[in-house]
C-alpha cells in the first residue's frame, strides 16, 4: 500500500509542512507482493473478530458472527435452552427479539442441531458437485458474474494510474510555478492564474480516484469470484464434520428467516446460506418440520 497526499505545504508561498486529514489522503492499494494471501487473511481477522463465549457445557460456538435475521439484519444470538428431561440443547434466536421484544422482530428461532445439520449438508452438496464435474461447476459459477469483467478493470485500472501520474506532476509544476514566481521568471498575475487552474484540475482527479478505485475493486472481485471459491473449495475431499475454521473459510453468512405455517399445517423455515466470494447457490437450504 502507497499513501500520498499525508503533508502539504501550508500555503504556494511556504515550505512549512502541515498534516493533512486522513480523508484527504490518496490510498493506492496492492502495490507490493503480500506475504500472505487476502483470502487468508480476511479468513484470519474474521475469526478473530468474532465472539465466541462458551455455552453453560463449555463448548465454543462455531457459528459465532455467521448467524442473521433475514428481517432486521442483527445478528442470532446462542443460549442454552432446557428440556422437560433436564438435558440442554443450544438454539438461536434475533438480537432484537431478545432484547426489545416482538414488537421489534420475531424471534426467528432456530436450534442448533437444525442449522448444523442443513450447513453440512449444503457444504456436501456444493462438494460433491464441485468433485463430480468441476469444470461444469465452474461454469455454472462463472454465469453468475460478467465475462468482461476483468478487462474492464484493466481498462480501468490503466486510467487510475494514469490519475494518479498526473496528480503527482501537478504537485511537480506548482512547486517549479512557485519557484519561478518567486525568482520574478514570471509575473506575479501570472503565476496566480496558472497555479489556480491546476489547482483545480488536481481537485478534480482527487475527487475521482476513490471512485474509480471502488468500481475497480468490485469489478475484481465479480471477474475473480469463481477462482477464489473453487480455490478454497478444492482444499477438502470431504467433510465429516463442522468447526469454525472450515465455517468461516467457506460462508459469508447464513440468514434465517421466520417460520411459516402452511395451508397444511406444516411448518417452514427457510435457511439461505451465503459462500464467500460467490454468493448464495441455487440450491439454498429449507428447512421443514411437523407442525
Amino acid at each position: 500500500m502507497l499513501i500520498y497526499g499525508k503533508q502539504k505545504c501550508k500555503s504556494m508561498k511556504s515550505k512549512t509542512k502541515v498534516k493533512n486529514p486522513r480523508e484527504e489522503w490518496i490510498i493506492a492499494e496492492n502495490t507490493h507482493e503480500p506475504i500472505i494471501t487476502q483470502e487468508l487473511w480476511d479468513t484470519a481477522h474474521k475469526v478473530m473478530s468474532s465472539k465466541r463465549r462458551p455455552a453453560k457445557t463449555g463448548e465454543l460456538q462455531i457459528f459465532a458472527g455467521l448467524i442473521y435475521c433475514a428481517d432486521c439484519g442483527h445478528c442470532l444470538t446462542y443460549g442454552q435452552k432446557q428440556r422437560k428431561d433436564g438435558t440442554y440443547y443450544g438454539a438461536y434466536d434475533c438480537w432484537m427479539y431478545r432484547t426489545h421484544g416482538k414488537e421489534y422482530c420475531p424471534s426467528h428461532y432456530i436450534n442448533y442441531d437444525t442449522v448444523y445439520n442443513l450447513v453440512l449438508i449444503n457444504l456436501r452438496t456444493v462438494l460433491w458437485n464441485y468433485r463430480n464435474n468441476a469444470q461444469q461447476f465452474k461454469s455454472i459459477l462463472e454465469k453468475k458474474f460478467q465475462t468482461d469483467s476483468a478487462k474492464e478493470a484493466k481498462k480501468l485500472q490503466a486510467e487510475y494510474e494514469k490519475k494518479q501520474s498526473r496528480f503527482e506532476e501537478i504537485d511537480r509544476i506548482l512547486c517549479k510555478l512557485y519557484e519561478d514566481s518567486a525568482l520574478g521568471k514570471i509575473p506575479e498575475s501570472r503565476y496566480e492564474a496558472m497555479s489556480a487552474q491546476y489547482e483545480s484540475e488536481q481537485r478534480e482527479i482527487k475527487e475521482a480516484l476513490p471512485d474509480l478505485r471502488q468500481r475497480i475493486e468490485q469489478l475484481k472481485a465479480e471477474s475473480d469470484a469463481t477462482d477464489k471459491f473453487v480455490n478454497l473449495i478444492k482444499k477438502y475431499t470431504v467433510i465429516d464434520q463442522l468447526d469454525a475454521a472450515i465455517l468461516n473459510e467457506l460462508i459469508d453468512k447464513i440468514v434465517v428467516h421466520h417460520k411459516e405455517v402452511a395451508e397444511d399445517g406444516r411448518v417452514f423455515q427457510q435457511v439461505e446460506i451465503y459462500y464467500r466470494f460467490i454468493g448464495k447457490l441455487e440450491h439454498a437450504a429449507e428447512s421443514e418440520k411437523a407442525a
